[in-house]
């Protein structure tokens, strides 16, 4: 019981000492713009439309994993139209 008590008090102090340097708020590092907002494929091409317009598409065998970036390709949609 002594063990989880010096725990919580060690995260209480941990947080009042963020909070006396300054720390307002905690975020995490990804901002929440650019939700997708349309996924469609045809063929061998997947496209992604983002809220903010961009659109994102890739090739079948272009690229090793979906996940990285090598391989996708960025337009703006109002350049397109």
């Amino acid at each position: 019981m002594a063990k989880r008590f010096m725990y919580v008090c060690a995260g209480l102090l941990c947080l009042a000492i963020a909070y006396h340097l300054g720390a307002n708020s905690a975020n995490a590092q990804g901002s929440a713009s650019g939700k997708i907002r349309l996924i469609s494929s045809s063929a061998d091409v997947a496209w992604v439309v983002t809220d903010d317009d961009d659109i994102y598409s890739i090739q079948r065998g272009k690229t090793p994993s979906v996940s990285h970036g090598d391989g996708w390709q960025k337009y703006r949609l109002g350049v397109l139209r």
